[in-house]
């Protein structure tokens, strides 16, 4: 078995975590580039205010996770999240079960993430971090589906106690510019555990 680790960080400090994880027994790992939306005071303390991020994310095996996990939340240079994902779709196992905490991805067309996290503010989500990206459908693919080609996308992910899942996801699909079949996509996965990084 394995897990995803995420580090949510401030830009320019995902590749020190990234030698650290690899050090640690991470193999590798991919840094994405976005930006916070969180709105709090405290969330801006935390390093995960409306600010240039990046995350980091590595697949670790069980037998190295703990140690890559242990050297990640103890990096003492940088503010930010750690997540750590189970990359399992058994929903069977433990963790799947009895998880506390969700992360929500919302793949949206660009332009629309800051709505979205509006919505999904007042359903009780605190902030969450935007990552710029394309769509690879191709022209034929676009032609059997009958939609229209939007290259240009965005992905919303937004941690979330579990309890409050439900609410945002619900809230974000009754968006008039979501309705259109094709405009976005929303899913969320059970996180197997959280720290701060201070």
């Amino acid at each position: 078995m394995s897990s995803l680790l995420l580090a949510i960080v401030g830009a320019g400090k995902a590749d020190s975590l990234m030698q650290l994880a690899k050090e640690s027994g991470s193999s590798g790992g991919t840094i994405l580039r976005g930006r916070g939306t969180a709105s709090s005071s405290l969330l801006c303390l935390l390093g995960l205010g409306d600010s240039d991020k990046e995350v980091l994310l590595t697949l670790v095996d069980d037998g190295v996770e703990p140690t890559v996990w242990n050297a990640l939340s103890n990096f003492p240079h940088t503010r930010g999240l750690l997540a750590a994902v189970p990359a399992s779709r058994d929903e069977d196992h433990p963790i799947v079960k009895s998880n506390t905490w969700d992360l929500v991805y919302i793949i949206c067309a660009s332009g629309f993430a800051d709505d979205i996290m509006a919505a999904a503010r007042k359903a009780g989500a605190k902030g969450g971090t935007i990552f710029e990206g394309r769509g690879t459908a191709t022209a034929d693919d676009i032609a059997f589906f009958s939609a229209s080609l939007v290259p240009e996308k965005e992905m919303l992910m937004i941690l979330l106690h579990h309890t409050e899942r439900d609410s945002v996801l619900e809230a974000v699909s009754k968006l008039p510019f979501l309705q259109e079949r094709g405009s976005g996509i929303a899913f969320s996965v059970p996180v197997q555990k959280v720290a701060a990084l201070r």
